[in-house]
C-alpha cells in the first residue's frame, strides 16, 4: 500500500474517511455546523460512533464520498481502537469499490496522546487489514480489490511534522515486516523446506548493520546439535539453524537473543498427528517466521541493542530415519532427554539454540513458539503464554502487548512440577503426564537449558500464531503475533 501525507487543501480524491467517538456532536477533524450535519445525517442511520461501526454518507454532486468511523466512548479510548475502526472503514472502501482513499487526521487537541501515535495506528491497521495471500488463487471477477493508496490528510497543517512522518514511516516499515512474516507462514509447506527458509533469511543481511550465518547438517553435527538434528532426521530435506546477527550503528546498550522454533511442516512425526487440521501445521514455523520478520524491520530502524536471532528450521516427517518414541537425545549443553512423543518436538529445536544463545552473552533470551496445544485449551486463540525468569521483561511485554494489540497471560513455572519430567533412561522426559499442565511442563523443560543468570522469557504462540475466522486487521491464516510486541519491547530498551 502507497502511503503519503497532504494538507486537506492540496487533496482531491474521492473517498474521506474520518473517525468520530460515540456520542460526540461532529466528527474528529469536521467542526462546527458542516460536521454537526455529517453527524446528524448519519444518526439517521443509527450510527452515533460506535465502537467497529461504520457510516457511509454521500454529499453533494463534486464532493467526496465521506465513510466515518466508530471509536466508541471517549473514556474508553485505547489506541488499539484506532488500528480497529481503521480496518473496519478499509473494508467499507473495498465494498464500494475505491481503491485510494483519504484519512482525516484529527488535531491534536480532539485526542488523547501523541497525535504521531494516532496517525501512525490509523496506518498500522488499515495495512495489516489490506493483507492478502494470494499469490495461488486467480481472483475472481467481482472481488474486491485491496485499497492500494492511502494519503493521510491534515486540516492542520501544523502537525505535518518531521516527528509525524518519522511515525508513519516506521510504522510502515513493521507493517510490512508483519505481512512478510505472514507469508511466511501461510505459504504452503513444499515450498519452504528448511533450507529455502535459510535463503530468505540470508536475503536479509545488511553490510554493517545484520550478519547471517546458516549452519547446515554437518555444521550441526560438530556443534552436537542434537535435538535439530534428530527432529530433522525423518525428512529428505535436511534441517538447519540460521543465526542473524543485528548490530547498531552507534554504541549497543543491551544485548538480546530472540529465537524462534522453525518447524516448516509437523507431520508429529511417527506420533503421527490426525488427518483433520493437519493443513495448518505449514505454519509450525511461525516462530521462525517472527524472528525473520523482526530481521526485516530492523533492516529499515536504528535501535541501539545488539540483537541476535536464531531460528532453527526442520521438517518433522515419519521418514525411515526419524526419531522414535523411546530414543535419547543429547542436546547442545550435554543434558539428555527421553523422547516420549514425535510430535512434541519443537522443545528440542528451542533447548538446543537456548543453550547455544546462553552462550551469547544475553541481557535478555526470548523463544516465540507454536509450542502447545495445551495453550490454547487454557488461553483460547487470541492469548500467548508467558513463562520465564524476568519479572520485568514479562510485566513489559504484557504491557507492550495491549498497547498493540497482541495479548499475553503468564503462567507459572513451579519446581515441583520438574517431578512430571523424571525419566529413568535420560536426565529428563521431554513432555509431562498426559493432560496435565502441559504448557508448564514444556516450559520448565525449556528452562533446564538456559544459561545460569540469563533472563529469559518463553512465548507460546500456539492460539494466536493463525487464525481460521480472521480479526479486525488480521485475516484469516497468519497473524505474525508476536512482532509488533517484540519489536515496541526492542524500541523501549
Amino acid at each position: 500500500m502507497k502511503i503519503d501525507l497532504i494538507a486537506k487543501k492540496n487533496w482531491t480524491g474521492r473517498v474521506l474517511v474520518g473517525f468520530m467517538f460515540d456520542g460526540d456532536k461532529t466528527p474528529l477533524a469536521i467542526p462546527g455546523d458542516e460536521g454537526k450535519s455529517y453527524a446528524a445525517v448519519a444518526a439517521g442511520e443509527k450510527f452515533t460512533g460506535q465502537f467497529k461501526k461504520t457510516s457511509l454518507l454521500r454529499p453533494g454532486s463534486g464532493a467526496p464520498k465521506l465513510i466515518l468511523a466508530g471509536l466508541g466512548k471517549r473514556k474508553e479510548f485505547e489506541l488499539d481502537r484506532v488500528r480497529s475502526a481503521s480496518a473496519k472503514a478499509l473494508k467499507r472502501v473495498e465494498e464500494i469499490g475505491a481503491e485510494s482513499i483519504g484519512l482525516l487526521v484529527p488535531d491534536n487537541k480532539e485526542v488523547r496522546g501523541d497525535l504521531a501515535d494516532f496517525a501512525a495506528a490509523a496506518v498500522e491497521g488499515a495495512i495489516l487489514s489490506s493483507y492478502r495471500f494470494d499469490k495461488y488463487r486467480t481472483p475472481k471477477a467481482d472481488e474486491a480489490k485491496a485499497v492500494g493508496e492511502l494519503t493521510l490528510v491534515f486540516a492542520n497543517t501544523k502537525n505535518l511534522s518531521v516527528a509525524m512522518r518519522k511515525a508513519v514511516d516506521e510504522v510502515v516499515a513493521r507493517s510490512e515486516a508483519v505481512c512478510f512474516t505472514r507469508d511466511l507462514a501461510n505459504e504452503p509447506p513444499s515450498p519452504k523446506p528448511p533450507e529455502k527458509m535459510a535463503e530468505i533469511a540470508a536475503g536479509l543481511a545488511k553490510k554493517g548493520r545484520i550478519t547471517v550465518e546458516v549452519m547446515h547438517k554437518a555444521e550441526l553435527e560438530k556443534l552436537g546439535m542434537g535435538g535439530i538434528l534428530r527432529v530433522g532426521a525423518g525428512s529428505h530435506q535436511p534441517p538447519c539453524l540460521v543465526h542473524l546477527t543485528y548490530t547498531p550503528a552507534g554504541k549497543s546498550k543491551q544485548t538480546v537473543v530472540v529465537i524462534g522454533k522453525g518447524i516448516t511442516f509437523d507431520s508429529g512425526g511417527i506420533s503421527i498427528k490426525p488427518s483433520a487440521g493437519m493443513e495448518a501445521m505449514k505454519d509450525d514455523m511461525a516462530g521462525a517466521g517472527s524472528v525473520l520478520g523482526l530481521f526485516k524491520w530492523l533492516g529499515s530502524v536504528d535501535v541501539p541493542v545488539t540483537v541476535h536471532g536464531l531460528a532453527p528450521f526442520a521438517e518433522n516427517m515419519p521418514g525411515g530415519g526419524a526419531q522414535k518414541p523411546g530414543d535419547v537425545i543429547r542436546h547442545y549443553n550435554g543434558k539428555t532427554a527421553e523422547v516420549i512423543s514425535t510430535d512434541a518436538e519443537g522443545r528440542h529445536l528451542l533447548a538446543d539454540c537456548l543453550a547455544y544463545g546462553s552462550t551469547l552473552k544475553p541481557d535478555l533470551m526470548i523463544d516465540i513458539a507454536t509450542l502447545t496445544g495445551a495453550c490454547v485449551v487454557a488461553l483460547g486463540d487470541e492469548y500467548s503464554a508467558l513463562l520465564g525468569t524476568d519479572r520485568r521483561a514479562i510485566d513489559r511485554l504484557i504491557s507492550v502487548g495491549k498497547q498493540q494489540g497482541e495479548f499475553f497471560w503468564e503462567l507459572p513455572l513451579p519446581d515441583r512440577y520438574m517431578s512430571h519430567l523424571k525419566s529413568k533412561v535420560a536426565d529428563m522426559k521431554h513432555v509431562g503426564k498426559p493432560g496435565i499442565a502441559g504448557t508448564i511442563t514444556a516450559g520448565l523443560f525449556l528452562k533446564e537449558f538456559v544459561g545460569e543468570g540469563v533472563p529469559w522469557v518463553h512465548i507460546d504462540i500456539a492460539g494466536p500464531s493463525f487464525t481460521r475466522e480472521g480479526w479486525d486487521y488480521a485475516p484469516a491464516g497468519a497473524t505474525g503475533v508476536p512482532l509488533r510486541t517484540i519489536a515496541a519491547l526492542l524500541r523501549g530498551l
